[in-house]
C-alpha cells in the first residue's frame, strides 16, 4: 500500500493498522529531514483514512477518493484540512490555526471522520501553537490531526505529549536515484542524490535550481582564489541585482561541500566525498590549498550561510566571504 511513497516500510506498517476501527489515535507526527516523503505518506493516509468505498481502501472511485486528488494537489474534500503558512519560511499564524478550529463545529460530510495535515507544525507563532495545544487537549471528535516537522524538538513539549511520533529516516541512496531516474534525471543521478543528502524532494529542488550550475559558480570561485579584483569577481557570480536568497544559499552551500571534500581528500577519506563526478579537480585544489586554510573557509561559508538563512542582505553577506576566502588565500 502507498506505493507512490518510497521506503518507509514500517511506518507504513504501523498506519496501515490504525485503520483498524478503534485502534485509532488523534494526533499523529511525522518527523525527520525534508523532501523524504512525510507529507506524501500523510496525504495518501488521509486519503485512505477518509475512503468509503468498501473492501481495499483506497478505493480510488468512492466520491470521497475523488475529491481528493494528490497527484494535481486538489484537495477539495469537505472533510479534509490542509494547514501551512501563508508564504513560504513564513510561520503559521494564530488565525489559521483559529479558522481550522471553526470547523469542530461541523459533523464530517463523505466521510466518518475529518483529517487535519499541518505542514511544517514546528514553524508556528507562539500563540499559534498554544491554540493548537488546547485543540490537543480537547480534541473535536472524530478528528485525526496529523503534524509535520523535520525536528521534533520544535513543537511543545506539551504537544509532544499529545501524539505518536513517527520518525522518519532518509531512504538508500539506490531508492533516491530510482525516484530521480523516474522523474528522467539519468545525468549524475548518483551526485546529485548525494549532493541532498539523500532527500529525493531536495535533490528534485536542486536539479530544478540548476545545482550544477552554481557548484560550478563556487568551485570557480576557489579555483581562481586568491583573486586579482574581488569584486569584480562578486559580479560575475551572476547572481542578478537582488541576490536571490535561495541562489545565494545554495551557492554557499556548495562552497561549504566543496571545501568539505576537499577536507576529506586531504585525510584520505575519498570514499565519503560527495562530488565524485569533480574528483581530479577537487584532488587538485585540495593538494594546492594549505590544511588550515580550508578549514578556516569552511567555518566562513558556513557562518555566511547561517546569516543568509537569518536574512542577512544576501548581497552583503557574499561579498564578505568572497573577501574573506580571497584574503586567506593571500595570508
Amino acid at each position: 500500500m502507498w506505493d507512490e511513497v518510497l521506503g518507509h516500510e514500517q511506518n507504513k506498517e504501523f498506519l496501515q493498522k490504525l485503520l483498524t476501527p478503534g485502534s485509532r489515535p488523534h494526533a499523529l507526527l511525522f518527523y525527520g529531514m525534508g523532501g523524504i516523503g512525510k507529507k506524501m505518506l500523510a496525504l495518501h493516509f488521509a486519503r485512505t483514512f477518509l475512503c468509503t468505498g468498501q473492501g481495499v481502501r483506497p478505493c480510488g472511485v468512492c466520491e470521497s477518493c475523488r475529491l481528493f486528488d494528490i497527484a494535481n494537489n486538489s484537495f477539495a474534500h469537505p472533510d479534509f484540512y490542509l494547514l501551512t503558512a501563508e508564504e513560504e519560511g513564513k510561520d503559521i499564524k494564530i488565525e489559521q490555526v483559529k479558522e481550522m478550529a471553526k470547523q469542530a463545529a461541523f459533523a464530517p460530510v463523505l466521510s466518518e471522520h475529518k483529517v487535519c495535515v499541518i505542514d511544517d507544525a514546528g514553524q508556528m507563532t507562539a500563540e499559534a501553537a498554544n491554540s493548537l495545544l488546547k485543540l490537543l487537549e480537547e480534541p473535536p471528535p472524530g478528528w485525526l490531526f496529523i503534524l509535520i516537522t523535520r525536528q521534533a524538538e520544535r513543537l511543545l513539549p506539551t504537544v509532544l505529549s499529545r501524539v505518536i511520533r513517527l520518525r522518519f529516516e532518509a531512504p538508500a541512496m539506490d531508492d533516491v536515484q530510482r525516484i530521480l531516474k523516474a522523474h528522467g534525471i539519468t545525468q549524475n543521478a548518483d551526485v546529485l542524490a548525494s549532493l541532498a543528502g539523500g532527500s529525493p524532494g531536495r535533490a528534485l529542488a536542486f536539479k530544478e535550481a540548476g545545482i550544477f550550475e552554481l557548484r560550478r559558480k563556487a568551485l570557480d570561485l576557489l579555483e581562481n582564489l586568491p583573486l586579482e579584483s574581488p569584486f569584480n569577481y562578486i559580479a560575475g557570480l551572476g547572481l542578478g541585482d537582488k541576490y536571490d536568497k535561495a541562489a545565494a544559499m545554495l551557492v554557499t552551500e556548495q562552497l561549504i561541500y566543496l571545501l568539505r571534500d576537499m577536507l576529506l581528500l586531504k585525510s584520505g577519506a575519498a570514499g565519503q566525498v560527495y562530488n565524485t563526478d569533480i574528483l581530479a579537480e577537487l584532488g587538485t585544489l585540495a593538494q594546492s590549498t594549505p590544511l588550515h586554510i580550508t578549514r578556516q573557509s569552511v567555518s566562513a561559508a558556513q557562518e555566511a550561510w547561517q546569516n543568509i538563512n537569518k536574512n542577512v542582505s544576501a548581497k552583503n553577506v557574499l561579498e564578505a566571504l568572497v573577501l574573506k576566502l580571497d584574503l586567506l588565500r593571500k595570508e
